[in-house]
Formats: structure tokens, sequence, C-alpha cells
């Protein structure tokens, strides 16, 4: 999920007379800014909503407003670097723009926000037109540009599908059997961002589906438990009431998120989540999504505990509530041979080439970030 993701400036505004600036980005960054490392994070990033070319128009844009900016426009290019850095770090709504516009400065480092700078500084007003939209049926054969899709350097795999080893602590399991059946698409523009991937029908038999299911919900992450979410109450009319105000007003989640009936393409819609996710894992995963999954293109907004839980309370309002949620919360019976199996169809259908399978524990990872970031130099 991804409550909003992707960089907006209005490029009629510009952030003269914000609160004042941290310190400048050129004293905290030990390297030369690195445009090119800040194309990779602007397509992974910006992209969805500014588009490949960063004229405004990516595949998200139509379900904003404002509209993203052109950052090749003379507005955008006028701004200082100091200036087009604080919108990145802190984001619209702490220069008094647009909130759609989430702050970057807990996801990424100074670093690769300077990197990201020096990139948009490479835009024109003559930049070209878009690119064709890049789906996974056009990769041609032999084409190297292509195989990045899917692939790093040095021929690294490249996952474009959920890491697998958390499936337990995540996914109710009648949905997860369901999905297996017949699988829909969750997020529109694909698991990395553009590449509008989606899992393709295997034709698994009910016995296979069972099977699959009841190895996938033996993959824990232990860092998950339900102990933050104690006493919520998901069918509180208060509870939801200030959700629904955080969703929309505080953190722009519509921008990035459909809810009820609206909203954007980037990231799942919200409407299912009482029927597929846990709402434990909902709780970590918006107390630090990097955590979970290191390369998430939704940012770490460091939202308080209150805040999580009434948020939670309303996104699963939207398909079903408390009832919904209670109604798909059990564990399925473990059944030694059953397990086995999947484990076996995990390889037999080759299910690693598109998917990892990793049962790290991401509250550990968390801390270790955590240590990370606070040695790292920031702006």
């Amino acid at each position: 999920m991804s409550l909003l993701f992707f960089l907006f400036f209005t490029a009629a505004l510009s952030v003269q007379g914000a609160s004042p600036k941290k310190e400048s980005p050129s004293a905290s960054t030990p390297s030369k800014p690195n445009p090119s490392e800040g194309k990779r994070i602007f397509n992974h990033y910006c992209a969805v909503c500014h588009g490949v070319t960063a004229k405004g128009n990516g595949v998200n844009a139509e379900s904003l407003d404002p509209t993203p900016a052109d950052l090749t426009s003379g507005d955008v290019q006028g701004l200082t670097d100091e200036e087009i850095y604080e919108v990145i770090d802190l984001g619209g709504g702490y220069v008094e723009l647009s909130v759609a516009m989430p702050p970057w400065g807990k996801t990424l480092s100074g670093e690769q926000i300077s990197d990201l700078v020096a990139y948009i500084r490479t835009f024109s007003e003559d930049a070209p037109e878009p690119e064709k939209g890049v789906r996974l049926s056009d990769v041609r054969r032999g084409d190297r540009s292509d195989c990045q899709i899917c692939h790093m350097k040095q021929g690294q795999i490249r996952p474009i599908a959920p890491n697998l080893g958390h499936e337990g602590s995540k996914l109710n399991p009648e949905w997860l059997s369901k999905f297996l059946k017949d699988p829909e698409k969750i997020r529109p523009v694909g698991f990395i961002p553009l590449t509008k991937s989606k899992m393709p029908d295997f034709q698994l038999s009910d016995e296979e589906v069972s099977a699959l299911t009841a190895f996938l919900m033996t993959q824990k992450d232990g860092g998950v438990s339900a102990a933050p979410l104690a006493g919520l109450n998901l069918s509180d009319p208060a509870e939801i009431e200030k959700g629904r105000r955080f969703f929309i007003d505080k953190y722009a989640c519509d921008a990035c998120h459909k809810g009820a009936e609206i909203g954007g393409i980037v990231g799942p819609d919200l409407s299912s989540t009482a029927e597929r996710i846990k709402p434990e894992w909902v709780y970590f995963w918006l107390k630090n999504p990097q955590a979970i999954r290191p390369d998430v293109a939704m940012p770490n907004f460091g939202i308080p505990d209150s805040e999580i839980r009434s948020l939670i309370a309303y996104i699963y309002s939207l398909g079903g509530g408390a009832s919904q949620a209670a109604k798909v919360s059990g564990e399925t019976p473990s059944d030694p041979a059953l397990i086995k199996k999947g484990e076996k169809l995990i390889k037999d259908k080759n299910c690693l080439a598109c998917h990892t399978m990793d049962s790290f524990n991401s509250q550990e990872r968390r801390q270790e970030k955590g240590k990370e970031q606070a040695a790292a130099p920031r702006s």
C-alpha cells in the first residue's frame, strides 16, 4: 500500500517565505550529487505522478488536484536547490503547498535527496514527449534495457512481486485462497512502479490452492503482533471519523489509494483491506513501511500510534468494518503433509522467479535502520 507517494510541486507557487530551512544540503552531503542516481530514484518514486519526462503527466496525475507540476517548467527550475530540497524533505504541506506531496525525509537519505535535486536540474522546457508506458508483455528477448525491468546489473534478479516470507502475518487465509484460484490485479501500476506486473493464472487445482495457502500461512514476520491494537474498537464511529480526516486531510492517502469510490491508482484499492489484510500488519506497515519492504515507494510519514489506530478504523470501515475483519481473522489449521506439499509447489511453480521468500523480523530491521539513519549525515 502506499499512502501517497511521489513528489509534488505546485508549479505556480514557490517556497519563498516558508519556515526556516534546515542546514543546506551541501553542508551535510559528503559527496557531489549524482544525477544518474537521482534518475533511478525519480523513476522509482516520482514518475508515477510526474511522468517519466517530468512534465506532470504520470499515470496517477488525473487522480490528483492540484495536478503534479511540470518539473521542466521555469517556475520549478527557477527555485533554488535548497527550496526544491526542502519540499522533497519536508513535504508540500510544510511549505504551504499541496499535502499530496508527501515528506520524504524519513524515507530517503540526505544524499539521495540531493541526487534527486541534481536530476531535476537536468530537465528543461524542451524535454521530449512522454515515453510509452512499460508493460512486461512488451519485453523483447535480448534487449538489455528491457531486461532491466526485472533484472539489475550483474544479472541480479529484481523481484517484481511481494515477499512471500511474511504472508502468514499479513494476509487472511480465505482471501489468499481466493486470490490463488483467480488472481486479481492488486496494484494497477505494478509492484515495481510502472511495470504493470500482474500475477498470471496458474490454473491451480483446489488441492494445490489449499496446500499453498497452508504453507504460506506458516511464513511469519516475528516483529508483527496484535499487541499495539489492544483495545481498539474498529466499529467506533469517533475513531472512524478521526481516521477519515487523517486519511484525506492530513496524509492525503487518497492521492495514491482508492478508498471509497475515488482515489489514486498507485497503491492498492483499500476498500478490500478488511477482507485481505490483518489489522496488526497494517499497523506495523504504517509505522514504518521500509522496515517491511525497503524499496517500497510509499514514504514513512512518522505517523503517531494514536493516528495509526484511527486510520486503521477508517480503512477497515471501507469494506466491511469490524465484522468483516472478525470473519476472516482465523488461522488455517496446520496439516504437516499439506504444508510440505505447498512448499514443494513453490519450487515446482518457480514462484521465486518473481517473488522473494525472506521471513526476517521487521522490527529488528527497523531498529537497525534507525541506527544507520542516526549515524548518517542529514541536511
